[in-house]
Protein backbone atom coordinates (compact mmCIF):
# COMPACT_ATOMS: atom_id res chain seq x y z
CA UNK A 1 0.00 0.00 0.00
CA UNK A 2 1.03 3.65 -0.87
CA UNK A 3 1.13 5.78 2.12
CA UNK A 4 -1.52 8.62 2.64
CA UNK A 5 -1.45 11.46 0.48
CA UNK A 6 -3.12 15.14 2.03
CA UNK A 7 -3.16 18.49 0.23
CA UNK A 8 -5.00 21.57 1.06
CA UNK A 9 -7.76 22.83 -1.72
CA UNK A 10 -8.12 27.00 -1.53
CA UNK A 11 -10.84 28.72 -2.81
CA UNK A 12 -10.84 31.85 -5.83
CA UNK A 13 -12.24 34.85 -5.72
CA UNK A 14 -14.09 36.92 -9.05
CA UNK A 15 -13.11 40.61 -9.36
CA UNK A 16 -15.30 41.22 -12.14
CA UNK A 17 -17.66 39.14 -13.79
CA UNK A 18 -19.24 39.86 -17.42
CA UNK A 19 -21.70 37.22 -18.67
CA UNK A 20 -21.90 37.11 -22.73
CA UNK A 21 -24.66 35.84 -25.17
CA UNK A 22 -25.28 31.63 -24.84
CA UNK A 23 -22.24 30.38 -27.37
CA UNK A 24 -23.28 27.54 -29.50
CA UNK A 25 -22.33 24.99 -27.32
CA UNK A 26 -25.40 25.91 -24.95
CA UNK A 27 -22.24 27.67 -22.46
CA UNK A 28 -22.31 31.41 -21.82
CA UNK A 29 -19.11 33.52 -22.67
CA UNK A 30 -17.93 34.97 -19.81
CA UNK A 31 -15.35 37.44 -18.63
CA UNK A 32 -13.79 37.43 -15.35
CA UNK A 33 -10.21 37.81 -13.54
CA UNK A 34 -9.80 34.94 -10.87
CA UNK A 35 -7.65 35.24 -7.65
CA UNK A 36 -6.34 32.72 -5.68
CA UNK A 37 -7.50 33.14 -1.95
CA UNK A 38 -6.81 31.21 1.09
CA UNK A 39 -5.02 31.56 4.64
CA UNK A 40 -2.38 34.13 3.59
CA UNK A 41 -4.72 36.71 1.80
CA UNK A 42 -7.64 35.64 3.59
CA UNK A 43 -8.97 34.55 7.35
CA UNK A 44 -10.11 31.75 4.78
CA UNK A 45 -9.22 28.32 5.93
CA UNK A 46 -8.20 25.51 3.26
CA UNK A 47 -10.02 22.30 2.81
CA UNK A 48 -8.29 19.22 3.88
CA UNK A 49 -8.08 16.45 1.39
CA UNK A 50 -6.66 12.87 2.30
CA UNK A 51 -6.88 10.03 -0.48
CA UNK A 52 -5.42 6.38 0.71
CA UNK A 53 -5.11 3.32 -1.60
CA UNK A 54 -7.45 0.52 -0.32
CA UNK A 55 -7.78 -3.38 -1.61
CA UNK A 56 -9.24 -3.64 -5.07
CA UNK A 57 -9.34 -1.58 -8.02
CA UNK A 58 -11.85 0.90 -9.39
CA UNK A 59 -13.81 1.51 -6.55
CA UNK A 60 -14.10 5.14 -4.41
CA UNK A 61 -14.82 5.56 -0.52
CA UNK A 62 -15.83 8.70 0.04
CA UNK A 63 -15.91 10.23 3.46
CA UNK A 64 -17.09 13.44 4.06
CA UNK A 65 -16.78 15.76 7.54
CA UNK A 66 -16.36 19.57 8.10
CA UNK A 67 -19.28 22.08 7.13
CA UNK A 68 -22.33 20.65 5.40
CA UNK A 69 -22.25 19.24 2.31
CA UNK A 70 -25.58 18.80 0.69
CA UNK A 71 -25.97 16.14 -1.78
CA UNK A 72 -24.88 12.55 -2.18
CA UNK A 73 -21.12 11.28 -0.99
CA UNK A 74 -21.88 9.67 -4.29
CA UNK A 75 -22.05 12.33 -6.46
CA UNK A 76 -18.88 14.31 -4.94
CA UNK A 77 -16.67 15.79 -7.67
CA UNK A 78 -13.56 14.38 -6.15
CA UNK A 79 -15.42 10.63 -6.81
CA UNK A 80 -16.04 11.88 -10.59
CA UNK A 81 -12.23 12.96 -11.02
CA UNK A 82 -11.25 9.52 -9.55
CA UNK A 83 -13.50 7.73 -12.02
CA UNK A 84 -12.36 10.32 -15.02
CA UNK A 85 -8.70 9.13 -14.67
CA UNK A 86 -9.86 5.45 -13.74
CA UNK A 87 -12.13 5.18 -16.70
CA UNK A 88 -8.31 6.09 -19.03
CA UNK A 89 -5.74 4.40 -16.42
CA UNK A 90 -6.82 1.46 -13.94
CA UNK A 91 -6.15 2.64 -10.64
CA UNK A 92 -6.43 0.80 -7.41
CA UNK A 93 -9.37 1.45 -5.22
CA UNK A 94 -9.14 4.45 -2.89
CA UNK A 95 -10.45 6.07 0.29
CA UNK A 96 -11.42 10.12 -0.03
CA UNK A 97 -11.86 12.06 2.83
CA UNK A 98 -12.60 15.35 2.61
CA UNK A 99 -12.61 17.69 5.05
CA UNK A 100 -15.05 20.75 4.11
CA UNK A 101 -14.39 24.75 5.58
CA UNK A 102 -14.26 26.76 1.81
CA UNK A 103 -18.32 27.37 2.00
CA UNK A 104 -20.46 25.31 -0.61
CA UNK A 105 -22.55 27.46 -3.09
CA UNK A 106 -20.30 30.62 -2.47
CA UNK A 107 -19.43 30.94 -5.76
CA UNK A 108 -15.65 30.88 -4.82
CA UNK A 109 -14.82 27.28 -6.47
CA UNK A 110 -14.28 25.09 -3.42
CA UNK A 111 -15.58 22.13 -5.02
CA UNK A 112 -13.54 22.62 -8.18
CA UNK A 113 -10.42 22.82 -6.16
CA UNK A 114 -11.32 19.57 -4.22
CA UNK A 115 -11.91 18.09 -7.44
CA UNK A 116 -8.43 19.44 -9.12
CA UNK A 117 -7.12 18.51 -6.21
CA UNK A 118 -7.81 14.97 -6.95
CA UNK A 119 -6.75 14.22 -9.99
CA UNK A 120 -3.23 16.19 -8.70
CA UNK A 121 -2.93 13.58 -6.27
CA UNK A 122 -3.77 10.36 -7.92
CA UNK A 123 -1.49 11.30 -10.82
CA UNK A 124 1.42 11.71 -8.05
CA UNK A 125 -0.17 8.82 -5.80
CA UNK A 126 0.14 6.16 -8.85
CA UNK A 127 2.71 7.41 -10.55
CA UNK A 128 0.31 7.77 -13.69
CA UNK A 129 2.75 10.39 -15.56
CA UNK A 130 -0.09 12.39 -16.79
CA UNK A 131 1.29 15.43 -18.37
CA UNK A 132 -0.70 19.11 -17.87
CA UNK A 133 -2.63 18.79 -20.86
CA UNK A 134 -4.19 15.35 -19.95
CA UNK A 135 -4.65 16.67 -16.44
CA UNK A 136 -5.92 20.23 -18.29
CA UNK A 137 -8.82 17.98 -20.23
CA UNK A 138 -9.75 15.93 -17.34
CA UNK A 139 -10.17 19.38 -15.11
CA UNK A 140 -12.19 20.94 -18.43
CA UNK A 141 -14.67 18.10 -18.04
CA UNK A 142 -14.81 18.45 -14.51
CA UNK A 143 -15.97 22.08 -14.93
CA UNK A 144 -15.37 25.26 -16.13
CA UNK A 145 -13.40 26.98 -13.82
CA UNK A 146 -11.20 23.79 -12.85
CA UNK A 147 -8.05 24.78 -15.00
CA UNK A 148 -7.25 27.64 -12.84
CA UNK A 149 -6.61 25.42 -9.72
CA UNK A 150 -5.19 23.11 -12.35
CA UNK A 151 -2.14 25.92 -12.66
CA UNK A 152 -2.70 27.39 -9.50
CA UNK A 153 -0.55 30.23 -10.45
CA UNK A 154 -1.89 33.79 -9.26
CA UNK A 155 -4.26 35.84 -10.82
CA UNK A 156 -6.09 34.99 -14.04
CA UNK A 157 -7.82 36.71 -16.88
CA UNK A 158 -10.34 33.73 -17.75
CA UNK A 159 -12.12 34.07 -20.93
CA UNK A 160 -14.28 31.70 -23.67
CA UNK A 161 -16.76 29.94 -21.19
CA UNK A 162 -13.64 29.70 -17.89
CA UNK A 163 -11.43 27.48 -19.13
CA UNK A 164 -8.83 29.96 -21.63
CA UNK A 165 -6.73 31.25 -19.35
CA UNK A 166 -4.35 34.58 -19.01
CA UNK A 167 -2.15 35.37 -16.68
CA UNK A 168 -2.48 39.05 -15.13
CA UNK A 169 0.72 40.78 -14.26
CA UNK A 170 -0.56 44.29 -13.33
CA UNK A 171 -3.12 44.47 -10.55
CA UNK A 172 -3.23 48.12 -9.55
CA UNK A 173 -0.19 49.08 -10.91
CA UNK A 174 2.01 45.87 -9.53
CA UNK A 175 2.55 42.26 -10.20
CA UNK A 176 0.65 39.68 -8.04
CA UNK A 177 3.01 39.12 -4.93
CA UNK A 178 3.65 42.75 -4.47
CA UNK A 179 -0.38 43.49 -4.62
CA UNK A 180 -0.76 40.37 -1.80
CA UNK A 181 1.81 42.58 0.19
CA UNK A 182 -0.04 45.84 0.09
CA UNK A 183 -3.94 44.15 0.56
CA UNK A 184 -5.62 41.79 2.12
CA UNK A 185 -8.99 40.16 1.97
CA UNK A 186 -11.83 39.33 4.04
CA UNK A 187 -14.91 37.38 3.29
CA UNK A 188 -18.57 36.94 4.40
CA UNK A 189 -20.73 34.30 3.31
CA UNK A 190 -24.21 34.44 4.62
CA UNK A 191 -25.40 31.06 4.40
CA UNK A 192 -27.47 31.12 1.15
CA UNK A 193 -27.15 28.94 -1.41
CA UNK A 194 -27.18 30.76 -4.92
CA UNK A 195 -27.68 27.79 -8.14
CA UNK A 196 -25.55 28.73 -10.74
CA UNK A 197 -27.83 27.48 -13.13
CA UNK A 198 -30.27 29.86 -11.38
CA UNK A 199 -28.18 32.89 -11.34
CA UNK A 200 -27.53 32.28 -15.21
CA UNK A 201 -31.16 32.31 -15.63
CA UNK A 202 -31.76 35.47 -14.31
CA UNK A 203 -28.98 37.62 -15.29
CA UNK A 204 -29.47 40.41 -18.66
CA UNK A 205 -26.22 39.16 -20.92
CA UNK A 206 -23.74 41.86 -22.05
CA UNK A 207 -23.76 41.81 -25.96
CA UNK A 208 -20.21 41.45 -27.22
CA UNK A 209 -19.96 44.71 -29.40
CA UNK A 210 -21.13 46.83 -26.08
CA UNK A 211 -19.38 49.94 -25.61
CA UNK A 212 -19.37 49.43 -21.90
CA UNK A 213 -17.61 46.24 -22.43
CA UNK A 214 -14.46 48.16 -20.85
CA UNK A 215 -11.64 44.94 -20.43
CA UNK A 216 -11.46 43.56 -17.34
CA UNK A 217 -7.46 43.35 -17.65
CA UNK A 218 -7.66 47.32 -18.28
CA UNK A 219 -9.73 48.01 -15.36
CA UNK A 220 -7.89 46.19 -12.72
CA UNK A 221 -4.59 48.01 -13.74
CA UNK A 222 -6.33 51.30 -12.38
CA UNK A 223 -5.41 51.76 -8.38
CA UNK A 224 -8.11 49.88 -6.22
CA UNK A 225 -9.77 53.06 -4.90
CA UNK A 226 -10.84 53.60 -8.65
CA UNK A 227 -12.07 49.86 -8.73
CA UNK A 228 -15.63 50.13 -6.69
CA UNK A 229 -18.50 51.24 -9.57
CA UNK A 230 -16.28 50.38 -12.47
CA UNK A 231 -14.89 47.07 -12.07
CA UNK A 232 -18.74 44.97 -11.68
CA UNK A 233 -20.01 41.43 -11.36
CA UNK A 234 -22.65 41.22 -13.49
CA UNK A 235 -24.51 38.29 -11.30
CA UNK A 236 -24.94 41.09 -8.90
CA UNK A 237 -27.94 43.15 -9.65
CA UNK A 238 -30.40 40.02 -10.44
CA UNK A 239 -29.03 37.89 -7.31
CA UNK A 240 -29.09 41.01 -4.98
CA UNK A 241 -32.73 41.43 -6.45
CA UNK A 242 -34.00 38.36 -4.94
CA UNK A 243 -31.65 38.62 -1.51
CA UNK A 244 -31.33 41.91 -0.42
CA UNK A 245 -29.81 40.73 2.68
CA UNK A 246 -26.52 40.39 0.43
CA UNK A 247 -26.03 44.71 0.24
CA UNK A 248 -25.93 45.08 3.48
CA UNK A 249 -22.87 42.87 3.79
CA UNK A 250 -21.54 44.70 1.40
CA UNK A 251 -22.62 47.89 2.54
CA UNK A 252 -20.84 47.02 5.74
CA UNK A 253 -17.54 46.25 4.17
CA UNK A 254 -17.46 49.91 2.61
CA UNK A 255 -17.89 51.38 6.28
CA UNK A 256 -15.20 49.29 7.70
CA UNK A 257 -12.82 50.72 5.45
CA UNK A 258 -13.04 48.63 2.26
CA UNK A 259 -11.44 49.80 -0.77
CA UNK A 260 -13.41 47.66 -3.45
CA UNK A 261 -16.48 45.09 -2.22
CA UNK A 262 -18.03 42.68 -4.58
CA UNK A 263 -20.08 39.45 -4.91
CA UNK A 264 -17.53 36.36 -6.01
CA UNK A 265 -18.89 34.14 -9.12
CA UNK A 266 -22.55 33.69 -9.11
CA UNK A 267 -22.92 34.20 -5.35
CA UNK A 268 -23.60 34.29 -2.28
CA UNK A 269 -20.29 35.25 -0.78
CA UNK A 270 -19.37 39.12 -0.19
CA UNK A 271 -15.39 40.00 -0.23
CA UNK A 272 -14.02 43.01 0.59
CA UNK A 273 -10.34 44.29 -0.30
CA UNK A 274 -8.03 46.46 2.97
CA UNK A 275 -4.99 48.04 2.74
CA UNK A 276 -2.92 45.66 4.86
Amino acid sequence: MKSDYISYPSAKINIGLYVFETREDGFHGIESIFLPIGPKNSGLTCDVLKISEIPGTGAVEMIESGIDYPGNPEDNICVKAYHLISAYTPIPSVRIELEKHIPVGAGMGGGSSDGVCTLIQLNKMFNLNLDTATLTGYAEKLGSDCPFFLLNSGAMLCTGRGEILEPIDNIAGMNFEDFLGKYRFEVEFPGIHVSTGHAYSIVPPRSKASKSNTPLKDLISLPVEQWQGRIVNDFEAPVFSEHPELQKIKDSFLNRGALYTSMTGSGSAIFGVFKR
